[in-house]
């Protein structure tokens, strides 16, 4: 059985420290920009229907050179008649309201402390990795072992110099709003903060000490997942991102069942019900969510969708 690595948020959940970047590099003389990446795209289609549905996995951050994107994508995104998120994050952000209503998640109860979770040697490593980062205040101690966590990924993502900025889903909402496109959000902010803050702490405290634990490992294996990504080659990135494994942890089971195979389901629906409405559709997600059994791609495939890959 083929099961999702533990891999950073970056490729499976929109949730994430929106613009942190950890230092300004000196901008070159600009120059035309050309294309250079060559991610996956997959085109779905349906015998009998003159509808197309296109599967764009997403990075959550990037680069600013992976633009221009390559005229095989642009193309399908100016086919479409709607393109479809996770959730609309522009507009969350926008959304002091519900930002506010949502923190409360990221809190311990009961006026609890990160402390009171992990020892003082994990707490201690934590907090020089996020402060490596320029992410750490003494606020975070309130925060709950997930948040801790999300903090930890995100300064993984910012010690190999990505940024949020440069996220292929945000790049396409900018895109889709200035260009009246209906944008469908398969998801919520809500929802995402629901899933992530709602494991067990058990849960919460094994995910934790793994970041840490595998910090430099992360670093490497989220270059090496990157790079894959501007690439586009879906046998390698499905090497890369999925593991053949005997071994039962009942902690993982939870995490890629909440985090991954729930999330494919309702998001395959979605998508079926905006094809089936007669319309070409743009999918921009987690590239997890989209390649591999059990992926979105290979439920469409099952239920007798065609699917091939664009270049």
């Amino acid at each position: 059985m083929k099961k999702l690595k533990y891999v950073i948020l970056l490729f499976c959940l929109m949730f994430m420290i929106s613009g942190c970047t950890k230092k300004e590099v000196e901008k070159e003389e600009v120059k035309e920009p050309i294309s250079t990446s060559t991610p996956l795209l997959l085109e779905v289609t349906k015998e009998g229907s003159e509808n197309i549905l296109y599967l764009f996995g997403s990075i959550h951050a990037g680069e600013e050179t992976m633009y221009p994107l390559p005229n095989y994508v642009m193309n399908a995104y100016k086919k479409s008649d709607i393109v479809a998120v996770e959730f609309d994050i522009i507009e969350y952000e926008k959304d002091m309201s519900t930002q506010l209503s949502l923190a409360s998640k990221m809190m311990n109860p009961d006026s609890k402390t990160i402390k009171d979770y992990i020892d003082e040697d994990t707490y201690d490593r934590a907090v020089e990795i996020l402060k490596d980062a320029g992410l750490y205040s003494p606020l975070f101690d309130n925060y709950n072992p997930m948040m801790w966590q999300s903090l930890v990924e995100n300064a993984v993502i910012i010690d190999i110099n990505l940024n949020t900025s440069f996220g292929i889903d945000s790049y396409f909402l900018k895109q889709a709003k200035e260009d009246n496109k209906n944008i469908l959000e398969l998801e919520s902010a809500e929802l995402q903060y629901d899933i992530l803050f709602g494991f067990d702490t058990d849960v919460q405290v094994y995910l934790l000490e793994q970041s840490i634990d595998g910090y430099e490992l992360s670093k490497s294996s989220l270059k090496q997942l990157y790079e894959a990504y501007k690439k586009g080659d879906k046998g390698v990135l499905e090497k890369v991102l999925f593991i053949e494994t005997e071994e039962d942890n009942p902690y993982m089971e939870e995490y890629n069942n909440q985090l991954i195979t729930v999330r494919n389901i309702n998001m395959t629906t979605s998508l079926e019900k905006a094809f089936e409405n007669g319309n070409n559709v743009f999918c921009t997600i987690g590239l997890a969510h989209i390649i591999g059994e059990g992926g979105i791609a290979d439920l469409l495939e099952q239920k007798g969708y065609s699917i091939r890959v664009l270049k």
